[in-house]
């Protein structure tokens, strides 16, 4: 079953116009979101499902042919993948052939999963990872032409190119679902990127205080960055504020341009991951 949680399209819409149109979606086993860009780098459409009681064989095939925008072509694809399954390395040590091997080495792999590998340009590494076989199947027949990548590729080179981070550590928090990244950066150079699930609000606390451990960091001091699906209203975000006092949450990125509708409805930080895919190559 699918429920859309977001459905928004500018007047500026045209579905006779696909054919000239990018399309971006992220997708992981519980949501799929994707927006629609024209030439002129503009939003045009948004919209986001909950998936749920999906069928093990064919997954996607039912949303994909019923969704009549998703039934068009569109002038380039691209696919971001969401797993907590991966691990970074650098090129100088990545082999093709050996990607099963190195996410074996920290994660678990199954036989649905399918590993697939990015390279990260800016930071001469390669995001190796695995996601559910039978949603890339999906995926890839729906569109032959589409390219992968994992929502962290994006996320992170997002992180290093577009913030200053020449005086300071920045720390970024995006929250995907029972999920959420902690990226932190210093002088345009990775220096932690990991994904954690969790099941409740004090957890979310525990994992941002653990890496501000890890890196000798004060949280009083420090200034977290937010993105995802976190609004500053909720339970995690009043958690936070007790132990770090500097939180900003993100703006929507400077490379696209936004319509009224968009800007209405969602807050700044919502779909950051998703227009992060535009940075990937």
């Amino acid at each position: 079953m699918v429920d859309i949680t977001y459905n928004i399209f500018e007047d500026d819409f045209n579905k006779s116009l696909t054919h000239s149109y990018n399309l971006s979606i992220l997708i992981g086993t519980e949501r799929l979101s994707y927006l629609i860009s024209n030439q002129q780098q503009q939003v045009v459409s948004l919209r986001s499902y909950q998936l749920r009681d999906l069928s093990a064989s064919k997954p996607l095939k039912k949303l994909l042919l019923e969704d009549s925008i998703l039934r068009d072509t569109f002038r380039s694809v691209k696919i971001g993948l969401f797993s907590p399954k991966f691990t970074l390395l650098p090129n100088a040590l990545f082999e093709a052939s050996k990607r099963q091997a190195y996410l074996s080495a920290t994660n678990q792999v199954h036989r649905a999963d399918r590993v697939l590998n990015d390279q990260i340009s800016c930071l001469e590494l390669n995001n190796v990872y695995a996601f559910d076989a039978a949603y890339i199947d999906d995926l890839m027949e729906h569109f032959p032409s589409a390219v992968f990548y994992h929502a962290s590729t994006g996320l992170m080179q997002n992180f290093i190119q577009k913030f200053d981070s020449a005086s300071t550590k920045n720390i970024f928090l995006n929250i995907f679902g029972q999920h959420l990244s902690i990226t932190v950066v210093e002088n345009n150079q990775l220096l932690l990127h990991n994904i954690f699930s969790y099941k409740a609000s004090p957890d979310c606390l525990y994992y941002v205080l653990l890496v501000c451990k890890q890196l000798g960091l004060h949280p009083h001091k420090c200034l977290l960055n937010i993105a995802g699906d976190l609004m500053e209203d909720s339970e995690i975000h009043k958690l936070l504020y007790k132990y770090v006092k500097k939180i900003h949450f993100v703006q929507r990125p400077s490379y696209y341009l936004f319509g009224q509708k968009l800007e209405e409805t969602l807050a700044s930080n919502l779909f950051f991951d998703l227009f992060s895919l535009k940075l990937c190559e």
